[in-house]
């Protein structure tokens, strides 16, 4: 008997009509396909740092603006759209966003980026006359949103991070926040 007499004969046996055979088929191609792509996406590496795209900023985000506060060290980060001012108990440090198109630069000004993920990465501006993007690397510090949870109530966290996550500093926008939630985790 061949193969296709056999097939013929169990569709007869079941009585499956023409209808039938053919949801069957879109059944099995389903979840062959469902298989296949589920299988692909097992399989593939995930390594977001290295997946992300960084784009240089010209100016800081919304997201990101307005006044942040720490309690232990006291400091209020206050960042506008081009302007990145943080005040400690003893002393005021005011940075200025900008690009690399410029020639040159001060040791007030840093350069910044974003990345696909939505992080914030900025730099000190390099001692040299006509940087380029790779000068900019090395010492970053990183940012980012996160949600925190607030007497019941979800609210929005600047998280700043060491590299890997080794470290976190957190900022709250009010002082109220700052003085009852988490501010370091090590």
């Amino acid at each position: 008997m061949m193969t296709g007499e056999i097939i013929s004969q169990k569709k007869s046996s079941l009585g499956l009509g023409v209808n039938d055979e053919m949801k069957i088929k879109n059944v099995f191609l389903a979840t062959l396909v469902a298989a296949t792509v589920g299988g692909i996406a097992v399989t593939l590496p995930t390594e977001p740092a290295a997946a992300a795209k960084y784009t240089a900023l010209k100016t800081f985000p919304k997201a990101y603006r307005g006044t942040w506060y720490t309690k232990e060290y006291k400091s209020r980060l206050n960042i506008t759209a081009k302007k990145w001012k943080e005040t400690d108990s003893s002393m005021t440090m005011v940075l200025n966003l900008h690009t690399i198109k410029a020639k040159t630069g001060t040791s007030s000004w840093i350069y910044a980026e974003k990345s696909s993920n939505g992080d914030l990465f900025y730099t000190f501006w390099p001692e040299k006359k006509h940087p380029k993007l790779s000068d900019f690397y090395g010492n970053s510090f990183h940012y980012r949103i996160v949600n925190k949870t607030y007497k019941g109530k979800k609210i929005k966290a600047l998280k700043a991070y060491g590299e890997n996550d080794s470290f976190a500093v957190f900022s709250y926008r009010t002082k109220q926040q700052s003085k009852h939630l988490e501010s370091y985790h090590g």
